[in-house]
């Protein structure tokens, strides 16, 4: 969550800045030279912040695929419990081929097999109960994306012209198809963990 809010602060940052940058520019040639010009550079700033939401978007992506795979791969994952499962069964297996405690072992191996079990089912509603927490927390930040879009779109609503508009078009089609790809989390329980 550190990360992915920490994402979104420098993205805003960095656009601040870019179009901090771009409006002395725009001063001196509205002052002076020509409104054509300012005119591209308005539209070449538009261009940017269309580009800056797509970033976002595809950021707060790698974001999640990152915390979803450190969410998985934490101590007392799956791996590590099949692994000291068949390590303690193999032990007493062992045992059982040797003839030795054979009906003992077997009684043990049984409540192994009954306490990884639920080890396992445990580690199943950690890592959905993360994964939930880590959805919904992608989900509030694509909507909020989608405001800020929004916020571009009526601000640079007199840029928007048959060359920009394609642009726009493409950058609310990617953020509406994340949109529906986290609220499909929820619709298809894709927030149980598999081992």
């Amino acid at each position: 969550m550190k990360s992915l809010v920490l994402s979104a602060i420098i993205c805003a940052a960095a656009v601040g800045n870019s179009i901090a940058t771009t409006r002395p520019a725009l001063d001196v040639v509205e002052k002076g030279t020509s409104h054509e010009m300012a005119s591209d550079q308005r539209i070449e700033t538009f261009r940017q912040v269309i580009a800056f939401h797509q970033q976002n978007v595809d950021a707060l992506w790698k974001q999640y695929e990152l915390a979803e795979t450190r969410i998985r791969a934490t101590h007392g994952n799956h791996a590590e419990l099949e692994r000291d499962r068949v390590f303690f069964i193999g032990v007493y297996q062992r045992d059982i081929e040797n003839g030795i405690r054979v009906e003992e072992s077997k009684r043990v191996i049984a409540q192994i097999e009954a306490t990884y079990a639920k080890k396992h089912a445990q580690r199943d509603l950690y890592e959905k109960e993360q994964l939930a927490r880590l959805q919904s927390q992608l989900k509030r930040e694509l909507l909020k994306e989608q405001k800020d879009l929004q916020k571009s779109k009526r601000k640079y609503a007199s840029l928007v012209n048959e060359e920009t508009l394609p642009l726009l078009q493409k950058a609310e089609q990617h953020l509406a198809s994340a949109i529906d790809r986290v609220n499909r989390f929820s619709t298809k329980d894709t927030t149980i963990a598999s081992r």
